[in-house]
């Protein structure tokens, strides 16, 4: 696809998005008690305020009654904070927290269900334990539950904290397990795929265990739902909304394209980094976050609003076997419709975390999960306090422009350059940079990668880059090499993209097309093939000998920080699980040998080897049925790592971006070049449309000069509160006391006898 079309194609989701989005946000959110402190400036409530992309205030409501246990169940198990009932055949659990008496179960309410009109296959989805998608005889795909597919509970038993049922699905002849036992403040549940058998000819596809719990009728609880979409967003409860024609469907970590067929540069949507989903109950009353364990890298976060097949909020995570493909038997692409014939192995594990109180919004859930990444030591504190925020610098060096014959390459900025460049922002003010070099070997940015020796003449020679590297560290500046052990540009470094390349379900080397004109049949420029992440660890290893040799002490991954694809070589297959490892050992062996290694958009599995995050997501996808965008990866993250915001000099509206980037406690991020942009429109960088440094300097002075006069005091606090006062209006408040309230209106607004002005923020509190 041309980045022509894709920007008309993006252009025309934005606009469907807003329009479609604004008609049913204004209205249906309630104003916050807390709204009347700025009512001199109702006027000024304009429409940008409510949409999807804020958050809206939260309105105070009565305590929520908490349901009664059914005298029909039993105790199974009890914590110090947690009682688990079960029915007695473990077709629907209870969990009771002890300090509030609030009740949750895996099934609603029996007086709601009986109110609703639903339809055979909904009112016994309904009532089950799981949920389970199928292929049948016929390779079709079928949804099935506990009644539907004439289940039986074969066996309970206790294990230690809990209960394990064994369901038989008599339908299928299918039988598999499902723990369920509590730790604290937990509800762990657990699918052993060792316990799973499959004799009949229909084959599992999913599983989602408790699908229903915490489900909400319509409104008639206050609330909301917790998807990990982009940033993080809110599904509120409402009672008047449109009929959606579908749910949210989460893939953790992106879509495997080895498995699932897509264009891989068409999907406009946000990352998931983080496998959490969650619940509330009535805001700063009860909540859960959940968190997939195990099983994570082959999963889906589901999110049902009210609309979609019922009028429940429901989610849940969903656990996937089996991918269905298209199998080509020809070159004219006749073929069948199959299913994998081998299901993955993995063991399914998700950890339902309770919440009570004032933690029981998105921000306790988001501090729940940063305290759940330090017990696995994946967060760690600072080494390390700087005295201001550092600005991330990416300079493109080198690129390719093809003609003719052959290709030509275009110089954009050298090393001496780069180091001018440094010196000239340094005088300028700003402090503290991180400068990432693209396109340093003798290929340019998209040339002979995986090979990437050696660097290039035209941008000065090994020995200038040294000296760039050597001056930068006298200023205290780190200089990351752009590194990607993802994408492999052909036949170059003994790579052959047959025998080392992903292979996709149906066995054809996954590969990506990309072209510099209008449409396809123009000129196709460059195709992509995907190392294997195995060969990718080993060759990371090799390489950072090398820069190690060479003096280089920091490296930023590219793709290989987000794109996680399985490989399904008939002699190699690797699935999802066993590549995120792989990725891990090669972040692990170029940590061993550098002093940084930058990740551009990492899942949560390459957090403890990032020490910079780039290009972070400051927004969700903003969908239809979304509420709310909130700062959930930024609140765990905040204080324990420094993350960039993506670059600010592409963003349509600098002044809103610089608030949300102070608001999120993100640092700014640039994309630069020492020569005019105009110079790449031929190349496959045409889309770095304004990154030249002479039009910036002065910007990107004046923007880290607002920025770091407060985001330098609160670099090294975690963020404890975030409190939207009003539409527009937003307080974060950290933990060494310190506030900052962005003000996104176009008026002046007050603030603890402070003003602050329109679109602006200032810093309070604190000593």
């Amino acid at each position: 696809m041309s980045k022509i079309k894709k920007a008309v194609g993006y252009g025309c989701m934005a606009a469907l998005l807003f329009f479609g989005i604004v008609p049913w946000v204004i209205g249906e959110q309630k104003p916050a008690d807390g709204s009347e402190r700025f009512h001199e400036n109702k006027e000024d409530r304009a429409i940008s305020y409510k949409i999807n992309s804020y958050t809206s205030p939260e309105t105070k409501h009565a305590q929520i009654a908490a349901r009664k246990v059914p005298d029909g169940y039993k105790l199974a198990a009890q914590s110090e904070r947690l009682e688990l009932y079960m029915d007695n055949a473990m077709k629907s659990i209870m969990i009771k927290n002890r300090q509030s008496g609030y009740v949750w179960s895996s099934i609603p309410e029996e007086e709601g269900l009986q109110q609703e009109r639903l339809n055979e296959e909904w009112h016994a989805a309904l009532r089950s334990p799981f949920l389970v998608e199928y292929f049948d005889e016929q390779s079709m795909l079928q949804r099935g539950s506990y009644l539907s597919l004439e289940s039986t509970t074969e066996r309970v038993e206790q294990v230690p904290g809990g209960i394990k049922a064994t369901y038989a699905l008599q339908k299928l002849d299918v039988t598999f397990t499902m723990e369920v036992k509590l730790e604290d403040d937990a509800l762990v549940v657990r699918l052993d795929d060792k316990d799973m058998a499959e004799n009949g000819k229909a084959k599992l596809s999913s599983i989602q265990p408790l699908p229903f719990l915490g489900a909400v009728l319509k409104d008639e609880i206050p609330g909301y739902m917790l998807i990990p979409d982009g940033s993080g967003a809110l599904i509120r409860f409402q009672e008047t909304h449109p009929r959606y024609d579908q749910a949210y469907d989460g893939k953790v970590y992106g879509m495997d394209h080895a498995a699932e067929y897509s264009d891989l540069r068409s999907i406009n949507e946000q990352p998931i980094l983080m496998p959490v989903f969650g619940m509330v109950h009535g805001t700063g009353q009860n909540g859960f976050l959940g968190i997939i364990e195990d099983g994570k890298h082959t999963s889906r976060i589901i999110a049902y609003p009210s609309g979609v097949n019922t009028n429940y909020y429901w989610t849940s995570p969903k656990f996937v076997l089996r991918y269905a493909y298209y199998q080509p038997t020809s070159k004219n692409m006749g073929g069948f419709n199959t299913f994998q014939a081998e299901r993955n192995h993995e063991d399914r594990q998700v950890r339902y975390i309770f919440h009570d109180g004032r933690d029981a919004d998105y921000v306790g859930m988001a501090k729940t999960y940063r305290n759940y990444l330090k017990d696995l030591d994946i967060l760690k504190p600072k080494s390390v306090s700087q005295e201001n925020i550092p600005l991330h610098m990416e300079l493109l060096g080198l690129e390719k422009e093809p003609g003719i014959i052959g290709n030509t390459m275009v110089n954009m900025t050298s090393f001496e350059e780069a180091e001018a460049m440094v010196n000239e922002l340094m005088n300028q003010g700003v402090h503290n940079l991180s400068v990432v070099f693209r396109g340093w070997d003798e290929g340019g940015l998209n040339g002979n990668n995986p090979d990437k020796f050696p660097v290039a003449k035209e941008l000065g020679g090994e020995k200038r880059l040294l000296e760039l590297k050597k001056s930068l560290e006298e200023k205290g500046v780190p200089l990351f090499l752009f590194a990607d052990y993802t994408s492999a540009y052909g036949k170059n470094d003994d790579f052959s993209p047959k025998a080392d390349g992903i292979r996709t379900i149906s066995n054809n080397v996954l590969s990506d097309t990309y072209y510099l004109w209008f449409d396809e049949e123009s000129s196709s420029d460059l195709t992509v093939y995907f190392i294997n992440p195995k060969l990718a660890a080993e060759m990371a290893k090799s390489d950072a000998e090398r820069f190690d040799q060479m003096g280089i002490d920091a490296l930023a991954l590219g793709k290989t920080g987000s794109l996680l694809l399985s490989d399904h070589h008939p002699q190699n297959k690797m699935s999802r699980m066993q590549a995120a490892g792989e990725y891990e050992k090669l972040a692990g062996s170029l940590l061993g040998k550098m002093d940084h290694v930058g990740v551009y958009k990492p899942n949560d599995y390459l957090w403890k080897y990032s020490s910079q995050m780039f290009e972070m997501p400051l927004y969700s996808s903003q969908y239809m049925f979304s509420t709310d965008t909130v700062p959930f990866l930024q609140i765990a993250l905040h204080g324990y790592v420094d993350y960039f915001a993506p670059s600010a000099n592409f963003n349509a509206n600098p002044q809103q971006y610089l608030l949300r980037m102070v608001e999120y406690g993100a640092y700014p991020s640039y994309k630069l070049t020492n020569e005019p942009s105009w110079k790449l429109k031929n190349t496959l960088s045409n889309d770095m449309f304004t990154s030249y440094f002479k039009d910036w300097k002065g910007e990107i002075a004046s923007t880290y000069e607002k920025m770091n006069a407060v985001l330098k005091h609160v670099q090294d606090a975690t963020i404890e509160q975030r409190n939207v006062l009003d539409y527009g209006v937003v307080e974060v408040v950290y933990s060494n006391g310190k506030k900052i309230i962005v003000n996104y209106r176009a008026k002046d607004i007050s603030y603890e006898n402070q003003t602050v002005p329109k679109m602006d923020f200032i810093l309070a509190g604190g000593e």
